[in-house]
């Protein structure tokens, strides 16, 4: 789909780079050398993202440093678009929606980072009547396929809205931080 969307490839795979790494600093030769591109061909999609508002550069010693500009008011949509597409995101989109009565599956800050702040942190938030026998043997297909342990929770629509009003510190973790949502809408968990 995103070679459909943007024409430059070099600019899918810098974007790829960025987008899934958001808090690191990359420079012009460094990314030559790890996608495996022609310098001109780099450059000139930096300037292009930069301008286009999306990377920021700065200047450190002698190099030209590039990050991912997070006032760009669609950094966060087009990290959602990227994640969704990688392997890891349509395998489990693909996964997750074998499971039936799944209405919202939120991806969390703590899945995307691999890094959890304290024992409630939870990868996968799943909204819904789903089967939790169904839930659990999905993911640990994902677990294995992946070879990652994956923390998840599972709520009815009800729990979630009562622990949304009573502003519940595990829920309020998810919903405040940031989480690409994989079923459903941003407008669900609202």
């Amino acid at each position: 789909m995103l070679k459909n969307l943007f024409i430059s490839k070099v600019r899918i795979s810098i974007l790829t780079v960025f987008l899934s790494n958001i808090n690191t600093p990359y420079h012009v030769r460094g990314l030559v050398r790890m996608l495996d591109e022609e310098i001109n061909a780099v450059r000139r999609e930096l300037i292009n993202l930069e301008n286009a508002g999306i990377l920021k550069s700065k200047k450190e010693g002698n190099k030209l440093v590039y990050r991912v500009n997070k006032e760009c008011p669609i950094i966060w949509e087009l990290r959602s678009i990227f994640y969704k597409e990688s392997d890891l995101g349509k395998a489990i989109i693909s996964k997750v929606k074998t499971i039936e009565g799944v209405d919202i599956a939120v991806l969390t800050d703590s899945f995307i980072k691999s890094k959890y702040e304290n024992d409630t942190d939870v990868d996968f938030l799943f909204i819904g009547s789903m089967k939790i026998r169904e839930l659990s043997s999905v993911m640990s297909q994902i677990e294995k396929e992946f070879n990652r342990e994956i923390r998840y929770s599972a709520i009815t629509k009800e729990d979630f809205d009562f622990a949304r009003k009573k502003k519940e510190p595990f829920l309020m973790n998810i919903l405040q931080n940031d989480k690409i949502i994989l079923i459903g809408q941003l407008s669900d968990l609202l």
